[in-house]
């Protein structure tokens, strides 16, 4: 399934990835659905979001699993409202990330699947809140000319309606978002994972995607 963006106008005790600019490679994206947000300025509404997530192989980060030690590139992902309004971050991070602007064309309808296994050059910064470190992705650019572009470690992962099978590869707390995404209207719990008989309708290797 694509998982298109048109023009409409985290979890766990880790220690975050350090502050400043990495390299890095798209290794998960997920359909969030229409989740409910509430802002001190607009008050509350219901949005489409996507989770974009990033490993960034030059910071290794080690955990342990099953009573096992494992190590692995270091990850940090970003939630956007599903949207290429003039004003939308997701368009604009993704301008930034492409180097060149959307065409006509891009925003009549755009798969972010597409960034999957795209590098990129990603600033990261720190935000303190209840003596906790947040690390934050804050803008998203190119890799430089002549740099050698960062390669996926495992595979990618797509989660949407179609491919309901990667559930078990998202964090748990993303499994909670999806299943407490709002389907007609009303808010359900899927306390089993997504639900049942699929959701309600609602790269090339180069860099522009």
């Amino acid at each position: 399934m694509a998982i298109i963006a048109t023009d409409t106008s985290g979890g766990g005790d880790f220690t975050p990835v350090p502050a400043g600019t990495h390299f890095a490679v798209c290794c998960m994206v997920a359909d969030l659905g229409k989740q409910r947000i509430t802002s001190q300025m607009f008050g509350e509404s219901v949005k489409n979001q996507v989770y974009i997530r990033w490993q960034i192989p030059a910071e290794r980060v080690e955990w342990e699993k099953d009573n096992e030690k494992h190590e692995g590139p270091a990850v940090i992902g970003k939630t956007y409202t599903l949207s290429l309004s003039d004003k939308a971050n997701l368009r604009k991070d993704l301008q930034a990330w492409r180097t060149v602007p959307f065409t006509p064309e891009d925003l009549r309808g755009f798969d972010i699947a597409k960034l999957l296994g795209a590098p990129a050059t990603l600033t990261v910064t720190h935000t303190e809140k209840d003596g906790r470190t947040y690390a934050n992705v804050a803008s998203l650019g190119g890799i430089p000319k002549g740099s050698a572009k960062p390669t996926l470690e495992g595979d990618a992962v797509l989660y949407d309606k179609d491919n309901q099978g990667t559930f078990d590869k998202l964090p748990k707390w993303l499994q909670e978002k999806v299943q407490g995404q709002i389907l007609d209207e009303v808010r359900q719990d899927y306390s089993s994972g997504p639900p049942a008989g699929g959701y309600a309708d609602d790269l090339d290797d180069d860099i522009p995607f």
